[in-house]
């Protein structure tokens, strides 16, 4: 796609995660830097970002598309999971049941909202939560669970910690896959192709899976193998039916424990 063809007179700023995962949906991007300007920030302040304008499209934390109410949502593509994520976790100091407290990774609201939904409708616990940063280390924290996201929890040994992986332990409580992220821009907000220009740098980047998966892995030291199956296994990248489906039960699931106001619908962008 020839972003010229757009007559666009100023780059489009585009916010987005540093995480491996977001990866193959930014490769496409990378590729039209005169065109395109990538921001690379945490998802919790993403919404803020794109709130005043600092950038055009971001892609936001699933909850904060509810909690906003003038977010229209890119079509077919979001970060996903069918199962074990393994980049949201768990680690508990004490059987699942037995947590009193827990410590979350402040960097992701959606993960906040995913742990108090799992922890009160599969486990009926409320416990005392409070916030910790990426860095925060499990054994120094005197929560009894620590919420971990993003690359930190890919590389974390559970060294004898009880893991509850939140993707895993979504879908066995909802049978529908999980959303974590969805690219929005703002209601009535006209970019010119920016749906075909979204979609299309997921493509390649899914096309070049195993060349992205070699870098993070550089990148992480981690191994190819860790890396490639969660980019291909563990992650999905389309917002098709049923991950729609998923998506409204997340937010269902939201509201009826307040984390989420009443009345909000899955609006998308459009083409």
């Amino acid at each position: 796609m020839e972003l010229g063809k757009c007559n666009m007179t100023k780059k489009i700023k585009i916010g987005v995660v540093p995480y491996m995962n977001a990866k193959p949906l930014i490769y496409g991007l990378e590729q039209h830097k005169d065109s395109i300007e990538l921001l690379f920030e945490v998802p919790a302040l993403l919404p803020g970002m794109l709130n005043n304008d600092s950038i055009d499209v971001a892609l936001i934390p699933s909850i904060e598309y509810f909690r906003n109410g003038n977010y229209a949502i890119i079509p077919d593509i979001a970060i996903a999971s069918h199962g074990t994520v393994e980049s949201v976790k768990i680690f508990s100091k004490v059987p699942i049941a037995n947590i009193h407290t827990a410590a979350l990774d402040k960097s992701s609201l959606t993960s906040h909202a995913l742990t108090k939904i799992i922890l009160h409708g599969r486990y009926h616990l409320t416990p005392r939560y409070t916030q910790c940063n990426d860095r925060y280390s499990i054994s120094d924290t005197e929560a009894d669970a620590v919420l971990i996201i993003g690359d930190n929890a890919i590389k974390i040994a559970d060294n004898g910690y009880v893991t509850l992986d939140l993707g895993q332990a979504w879908y066995e409580y909802a049978k529908l896959p999980f959303v974590y992220a969805v690219w929005v821009v703002k209601r009535g907000r006209k970019i010119p192709e920016l749906n075909e220009l979204l979609v299309n740098s997921k493509k390649v980047g899914i096309q070049h899976v195993e060349e992205i998966a070699l870098s993070e892995a550089n990148r992480l030291n981690l191994s190819f193998d860790t890396c490639f199956h969660y980019l291909t296994k563990a992650i999905q990248y389309d917002l098709d039916k049923e991950e729609i489906k998923g998506l409204k039960k997340f937010y269902q699931c939201a509201v009826a424990i307040e984390l989420a106001p009443k009345g909000e619908r899955v609006i998308f962008n459009e083409r």
